[in-house]
């Protein structure tokens, strides 16, 4: 056999399971997340591609809230969920195009 070969085979029996557990994630019946499951501020902003006082500024101010857990005092964590995170991405895609934070805001 080829490499070539090799490389562009599937497992077509496989298929319909794979399809069946990728139906999970449309469904309404989702899991339940254990309330403290989120990501952290150096892991969201990495993932942003922000810095971390971006972030610090933007939960302060009100602008993109973290989902998971807020912070509620000195010394605790927010914690920001996967949708916090693109929203997070398309404010500095925004800001990068040009659009002014105030015009983000409303």
């Amino acid at each position: 056999m080829s490499p070539k070969g090799d490389a562009g085979e599937h497992n077509h029996a496989a298929a319909p399971g794979k399809a069946g557990a990728q139906g999970l994630l449309f469904t309404e019946d989702l899991p339940v997340l254990d309330e403290d499951a989120g990501y952290r501020g150096p892991t969201a902003c990495k993932a942003a591609g922000i810095t971390y006082r971006q972030l610090d500024y933007w939960a302060r101010t009100g602008l993109v809230e973290p989902a998971v857990r807020g912070a509620s005092g000195s010394g605790t964590q927010r914690l920001y969920s996967f949708r916090d995170i693109l929203v997070l991405k398309v404010v500095k895609r925004l800001l990068d195009t040009g659009v002014s934070l105030q015009q983000i805001r409303t």
